[in-house]
């Protein structure tokens, strides 16, 4: 819900409500006790979201613990108001709630498929609707770069750009060619911040990530001295993991510098996530150049050089009020420092390594969150638009008990969980929504309530009720 002053322009996927405050029909109050978060969440900036909802004859009462409380609590109105027009109006009831998790989050990749600042609000405000809480904004990868950085013009007038886009799946060119339309974009600072106050009034938190030392073939495309080859291999057009990674010479660091100051000015939130997955270790190995700079930089060559990454980064972000938080590949073979935080995604016994080790912990299960994977699969499920494979229908992500496997001494470590959509084969707004839901229904279901929830059967029901909302606000869900 907006509140917005008179005259100005309602999006149609917003209400407007005006009233003064001493004749107000809606009350909003911050007088619920706050209890006190786990540790990981709380020093992640998260708040008591607890609400409670009273409407009477005579008065609606929102009442809170916190501000992020009051958010929660305007969607709930929202959804009672979903769909009236002239005249509003709700049964007397009263609901008191509080979620489960603390992060509860969507994913979205704008660098295999861009999409501009209004998809990106609109994707926000959905995510607002079902009350996630956390938007992880994907910046950078192989094919293409979206952020502006100060003093290296060249990521946005070449990494953000490529020539033409995979056909199909297979990066074989003889097989499966490019389509030659040139594609890409990126966002002014200005965009960047819009976005961020827009998701702050809706209760959402934004994670920004840029991905090193790998993924980086559009970084290394514009400015071919932060690779190690000393060409340009061009933004990469077909998916996959790019062999291009950072060298470790001083320019690239003081290139880092500037993207770490840069992300703490444009996004206030306590993580800023640098990736850390996949980096091919190709081009370092066959470098003499890289090992005589871990020698330098006093470490044996065999210590690998995503660590050396890893460590400047968090210093980096630590001087600056910030930490770190990056892809489970930064535990698999080195201790990250203290406070950084990992994103579990791979099927591993890396999360209770994280855990045991206080690293705080975000749970991306691959095989429960990646809502890029196929909604259905066998014969005669043609009908289902292009994936990158996997099968995740709905009923197997409303089944997720994340916590399940957590011994109780290790759960005030996690900071919650999160969806992830990768946009290699979602190239608009239309097929977006199409991966996104229902199962960002049942995700946020399982995030809100965990244990609690209901069965599958009473939950079927309940989006029954729900899809004619998500019609009214214009989403091309998979039926």
């Amino acid at each position: 819900m907006v509140v917005r002053p008179a005259g100005q322009a309602v999006p149609r996927y917003a209400m407007s409500l005006r009233a003064t405050p001493e004749e107000a029909d809606i009350s909003l109050a911050m007088s619920l006790p706050a209890r006190p978060l786990p540790p990981a969440p709380a020093g992640a900036g998260f708040r008591d979201e607890h609400y409670r909802l009273a409407v009477r004859p005579e008065k609606i009462t929102l009442e809170a613990a916190s501000p992020d409380g009051v958010a929660m609590g305007i969607q709930t109105l929202r959804q009672l108001l979903s769909g009236q027009r002239a005249r509003l109006a709700l049964p007397c009831l009263i609901i008191d709630d509080r979620p489960a998790m603390a992060w509860r989050g969507l994913h979205l990749d704008v660098s295999r498929h861009f999409f501009d600042a209004e998809t990106v609000r609109r994707f926000i405000d959905l995510a607002a609707f079902h009350k996630f809480n956390l938007f992880h904004w994907h910046l950078t990868d192989d094919q293409g770069w979206r952020l502006p950085v100060e003093g290296y013009p060249k990521l946005t007038e070449i990494a953000a750009w490529r020539d033409g886009t995979l056909v199909g799946h297979n990066c074989d060119s003889a097989k499966n060619p490019s389509d030659g339309i040139p594609h890409g974009g990126f966002y002014t600072r200005e965009e960047i911040r819009g976005i961020v106050a827009y998701a702050a009034a809706r209760g959402v938190k934004v994670l920004p990530e840029v991905d090193v030392p790998g993924h980086v073939q559009a970084l290394v495309t514009a400015y071919p001295e932060f690779g190690n080859t000393g060409t340009a291999p061009g933004v990469r057009q077909c998916w996959g993991i790019s062999d291009s990674t950072l060298n470790l010479e001083p320019a690239t660091f003081e290139f880092l510098d500037r993207v770490v100051a840069t992300l703490a000015d444009l996004f206030p939130f306590r993580y800023l996530h640098f990736g850390g997955d996949e980096a091919k270790t190709g081009e370092w190995d066959a470098s003499a150049r890289i090992a005589e700079r871990m020698r330098e930089l006093g470490r044996p060559p065999d210590s690998g050089v995503q660590a050396v990454f890893t460590a400047y980064l968090s210093q980096a972000a630590e001087a600056l009020g910030r930490s770190v938080i990056g892809w489970d590949e930064i535990i698999e073979r080195d201790e990250p420092a203290p406070g950084t935080a990992v994103m579990y995604w791979r099927d591993s016994e890396l999360d209770i390594r994280a855990l045991r080790a206080g690293h705080p912990l975000v749970l991306a299960n691959s095989a429960q969150t990646y809502f890029d994977h196929y909604q259905k699969a066998g014969p005669g499920l043609d009908f289902e638009p292009l994936a990158i494979g996997g099968n995740l229908p709905l009923e197997k992500v409303y089944s997720w008990k994340p916590l399940d496997q957590y011994p109780e001494e290790l759960r005030p470590g996690i900071l919650g969980a999160q969806a992830q959509l990768w946009t290699e084969y979602i190239p608009d707004s239309a097929h977006l929504d199409y991966m996104a839901y229902p199962r960002a229904c049942a995700l946020a279901q399982v995030l809100w309530t965990e244990d609690g929830r209901e069965g599958a059967e009473a939950f079927a029901a309940r989006l029954d009720a729900h899809q004619p909302r998500l019609d009214r606000l214009g989403v091309a869900y998979r039926p």
